[in-house]
């Protein structure tokens, strides 16, 4: 029997996320909904699949052991340890890669 992972959202994980809904909300709160609601659905797929997505492309954040799904225009950044997906940020797909860390940490 497969044991359960859950997900952890880092606090700066989860303001990411408010200001991507708010950004988006000030076109189209409806967009915006929907854009969260598949972001949501992606990260929560890793709970069956946590090693899904491949180690990140970016260099700073390979060497820290980072994983990299890309859900249409943003990265979500997270670790699989013990069990556990912890979600550090969602960085938007068009960062200047040598700031991605930033994003992070």
């Amino acid at each position: 029997m497969e044991e359960q992972v859950n997900i952890d959202w880092s606090e700066r994980a989860l303001n990411m996320l408010d200001e991507i809904e708010a950004y988006i909300s000030q076109y189209s709160e409806i967009s915006a909904a929907k854009y969260i609601d598949g972001l949501l659905d992606k990260v929560e797929r890793l709970e069956k699949h946590p090693e899904s997505c491949a180690p990140c492309r970016n260099p700073a954040l390979y060497e820290r052991g980072y994983r990299c799904c890309l859900y249409r225009n943003h990265l979500i950044a997270y670790k699989f340890i013990e069990n556990k997906v912890r979600i550090f940020g969602i960085i938007p797909s068009r960062m200047n890669p040598d700031r991605m860390i930033d994003f992070v940490e």
